[in-house]
């Protein structure tokens, strides 16, 4: 059994054919009264209840989780560090021409 279904939703026995599910779109989960709901979280912050442990398991298997971290990426930090920079530079030589005009 996959680790993160385990962990996540719990033990249910056997593993359940997702290929299956995931191309039937029809395809309805019932809620099971004996299951806890659990939020799950995606790549980009989407929340979603789950209240079955075969709901959990299909949306884990797809790459859900239990618990969200912004994680800021590489390319966001360098464009407000170059940002500033510019920024600064800018400002700098504003501020050096007014001082020269002045002597």
């Amino acid at each position: 059994m996959d680790t993160n279904i385990l962990t996540i939703c719990g033990d249910s026995g056997p593993m359940p054919d997702f290929e299956k599910i995931k191309s039937d779109p029809n395809f309805i989960f019932e809620a099971d009264p004996n299951f806890s709901p659990i939020t799950l979280f995606n790549e980009s912050g989407t929340a979603i209840t789950v209240n079955s442990w075969l709901e959990c398991a299909n949306y884990v298997n797809g790459g859900w989780v239990n618990n969200f971290v912004k994680i800021s990426n590489y390319e966001e930090l360098l464009f407000y560090g170059l940002l500033g920079t510019s920024l600064l530079l800018i400002v700098l030589n504003i501020y050096k021409k007014t001082k020269e005009k002045k002597f």
